[in-house]
């Protein structure tokens, strides 16, 4: 069976050309949700057409917020259209600013010696859980606004969302703890088993996470520490090795990387990397070359 690569993306056209262009294999099948409002954006890629790949543009895209439950909506539209056409062998989750570190070839090799792992990585770190627990025992309004500083929303929705959180602390207020939460990356590899799991719990997870705070970060991590899946996890313990994606969050949140990592990143045994800009044109260059078989 092919692998879906489920693609969320809303700017930085030249680095989701390259990502195209780099899954652009007859073992694999695209899709693509591109931000409702990014527009342009969206023109471009309408007429982009792969030379071995299926490939799939969302038709009905949604507006994605920042921290908002639009961002669990967005990859609950992908798994289920690819879910429709499959099934697959595995279900990448990516965003438009990812790039993968290795050729087809080796990303296959890699899948094939280890199908039936679940590739989602963990942050089990004390700071970690304290930011987890803030964020799913208060119920947060409005988090759509939260970055649209400077706009009238802002100015009128952030006044009631603090009010509500004063309140809640103040009476010590707190959401049920119904699940054993777990916070990790947005991005993961499932299984189709695991995929259709996910998909089964969509309207328990879209009323749970509902007024949390950053639910992508929770959500996946969440459902499969509670389901037998827990048990097919590559590495519980590094989010990194876990996921197979490298992701710098000392440099940065998380760091952009720049032409002078292209070593670094070769050198990296993990399959995926975010993120990536056109800021730097000789890194997306250098990885072209690289990794176009």
């Amino acid at each position: 069976m092919k692998h879906a690569f489920l693609i969320i993306a809303h700017h930085e056209p030249e680095v989701l050309t390259l990502l195209l262009e780099l899954l652009d294999d007859a073992r694999n099948d695209i899709y693509l949700h591109i931000d409702r409002r990014a527009t342009v954006l969206r023109e471009r890629f309408a007429a982009w057409r792969p030379q071995h790949a299926g490939y799939r543009l969302i038709e009905t895209p949604i507006a994605v917020y920042w921290a908002d439950l639009s961002q669990v909506a967005a990859e609950y539209l992908l798994f289920e259209t690819a879910a429709k056409h499959g099934p697959y062998t595995y279900y990448h989750l990516l965003s438009g600013v990812d790039l993968p570190l290795k050729p087809q070839e080796a990303i296959h090799d890699f899948f094939d010696c280890h199908a039936g792992c679940e590739f989602v990585g963990l942050w089990e770190s004390p700071d970690h859980r304290r930011d987890l627990e803030r964020k799913v025992k208060r119920y947060y309004f409005f988090t759509r606004h939260l970055r649209d500083k400077g706009t009238l929303a802002h100015a009128l929705t952030a006044p009631v969302r603090n009010a509500a959180l004063a309140v809640q602390k103040a009476t010590g207020l707190h959401r049920p703890w119904d699940y054993d939460f777990r916070k990790g990356y947005q991005w993961a590899s499932l299984t189709h088993a695991c995929c259709k799991y996910i998909i089964k719990e969509k309207a328990r997870t879209m009323q749970r996470f509902r007024h949390t705070l950053a639910p992508d970060e929770i959500f996946l991590p969440t459902l499969i520490w509670n389901s037998p899946f827990r048990n097919c996890l590559f590495d519980a313990h590094d989010a990194g090795r876990g996921s197979q994606r490298l992701v710098d969050w000392e440099r940065g949140h998380p760091y952009t990387w720049q032409d002078k990592d292209f070593d670094e990143l070769m050198r990296s045994p993990l399959l995926f990397a975010r993120k990536f800009s056109a800021a730097s044109p000789e890194l997306l260059r250098q990885l072209h070359k690289a990794l176009r078989q």
